[in-house]
């Protein structure tokens, strides 16, 4: 019997305003209660806006799953700059958060393969998933969508009374080329108000 596609439940959009507080309150139940966020001190609803507002002015996408029939707001995936100086622009760090009632439903592989599609898009070369070692769910997800490990950081952060390892998951979009030398490279910017999954 086959799995049932999470397209038929969900539909995948790039984020707005609407999406704010779940988007608030799922990053601040990372905080209280894993070590997938190395913070301490919750956000506010007026700091995920400016966090949105930074994504759009900068280029870079946050999509959601919305629950077609509650129209609820699922989980959402965004790109961030890896690291900020520019010979490192043409890498990016992908982040999931899915909300507890919608685990196990494929909402996570379905939005790794659409941000990779997407990163592709962007001309990236390289995407990269920080996570920490313990963290066995998300590391079989970008294991299985072919992202390749890279790296381990020992003992890098400690959170609930405990030293945190941390690995870095790498997937290399081979048909990204450089500008050339002497060309400070840049991605191409997301299209915020003309996203349509998929395409």
């Amino acid at each position: 019997m086959s799995k049932p596609d999470p397209l038929d439940h969900f539909t995948i959009r790039e984020a707005n305003d609407n999406d704010l507080q779940v988007i608030t309150d799922l990053y601040n139940e990372r905080i209280l209660n894993s070590t997938s966020l190395f913070v301490f001190e919750t956000l506010t609803l007026e700091d995920r806006k400016q966090w949105l507002d930074d994504c759009k002015s900068q280029g870079y996408p946050v999509i959601v799953a919305e629950d077609k029939e509650t129209k609820e707001t699922a989980a959402f995936a965004n790109f961030s700059s890896f690291r900020s100086k520019p010979a490192y622009n043409l890498s990016a760090e992908i982040s999931v958060y899915i909300h507890p009632n919608y685990h196990r439903r494929g909402l996570g592989r379905l939005l790794v393969k659409e941000m990779n599609r997407i990163g592709k898009q962007m001309q990236f070369r390289a995407i990269y998933a920080v996570i920490t070692s313990e963290n066995t769910p998300s590391i079989q997800l970008f294991k299985s969508l072919n992202y390749r490990h890279v790296g381990t950081f020992k003992d890098v952060g400690y959170k609930f009374g405990k030293w945190l390892d941390v690995d870095f998951w790498e997937l290399i979009i081979e048909e990204t080329q450089g500008p050339g030398d002497g060309v400070v490279p840049h991605f191409k910017h997301f299209q915020w108000g003309a996203y349509t999954f998929g395409q």
